[in-house]
This record gives structure tokens, sequence and C-alpha cells, in this order.
């Protein structure tokens, strides 16, 4: 048999959602923090006056040390001339002047000999004849170093130290006998 259900009036109503908060105070209460930051910081940030007073005297006494300073190199460098040698060869010098003797770049010395040997092949690599040649030192050591040459001439001799020079390799000019 069918039974009548009464609603019952003390079920709850369906809850409304909450309102969300409004942001207006904190922003209006961050707006006076922010006003009132701005209106002391000066007066927060100033320094003492002691120390502005401390360094002016520091830098007053520095001056008159310093005013009392006598330099005599300019005076003496003026009187005097210094003449620098070149390692680079002039462009005028003849190689071919000197009968005996040739030239070689040496690229680099190294105690390992498969570093030598490294470079070695990079400067074959660059179109270079190189060669490493061991030398003995009077201790017993030996060194193992990178030649790039011979040259007879100034032309190829400045060709080789500029492709040195791109690939940054510093190069020592030797003068070797017959």
């Amino acid at each position: 048999m069918p039974q009548e259900y009464k609603r019952s009036s003390s079920r709850s109503a369906k809850k409304q959602p909450a309102k969300p908060n409004s942001s207006l105070p904190t922003f209006l209460f961050g707006m006076v923090f922010g006003a009132l930051l701005m209106y002391f910081a000066p007066a927060l940030l100033k320094t003492a006056p002691t120390a502005t007073i401390a360094v002016e005297e520091v830098t007053e006494t520095v001056k008159a040390e310093a005013s009392e300073l006598k330099f005599d190199f300019y005076t003496l460098l003026k009187k005097t001339e210094i003449i620098v040698p070149s390692d680079e060869p002039s462009e005028t010098q003849d190689f071919s002047s000197d009968e005996d003797s040739f030239y070689l770049l040496q690229a680099g010395s190294f105690k390992i000999a498969s570093d030598a040997e490294a470079l070695r092949v990079k400067l074959l690599l660059l179109n270079l004849s190189a060669t490493v040649e061991t030398v003995g030192i009077g201790s017993g050591e030996k060194w193992h170093r990178v030649l790039v040459g011979p040259f007879t001439d100034a032309s190829s001799m400045a060709y080789a130290r500029a492709k040195l020079a791109e690939n940054a390799i510093d190069s020592l000019l030797l003068k070797r006998k017959l």
C-alpha cells in the first residue's frame, strides 16, 4: 500500500554560496602604509653628520699629502731614451744576406712528447711544415720543441707567423747556422 510521505519542514534549505570577502580594506591599509613609509624614509636613511665630517677630514689630509709628493720620473724619462728591441724582423731585412744560416719559428716546447706531436699535427693541418726536435738539458731532462720551417725568405716566414697568430699560437723566431 502506498504510503504518503510528508515533506518535512525541518529539512534545511540549501546553503547559499559564501560571498567573497572584499579586498578593499587590505588595499587601503597598503596605500596608507606605503604613504607613511615614503614620508619617513628620507629621515631614516639620512647618514649621521659626524660620518660626513670624518670623510671630509680624511679627504683633506689625503689631498695635503698628495700635494707634498714630488715625482721625478717625469723629468727623468724626458732626458733618457729607451730603445726596445723588436722580436719581429723588419720587412727590409734580407734573410739571404747571411748564406750560412736559416730561420725557424718555434711554436711550442713540451716535456711530454705526445703534446708536441699533437701540436705538430695541428700545424700540418694548417699547411705548415712542422717538425719535433728533442733537446736534452744538463739535468737529464728532455724537452720536445715544435719547429716550423726552415725559411729562407721573409715573406714565407711572415705568412707562417701570421697563420700561427690567427690560430692563437705564439711563435719565437730562431736563427740557425747551416
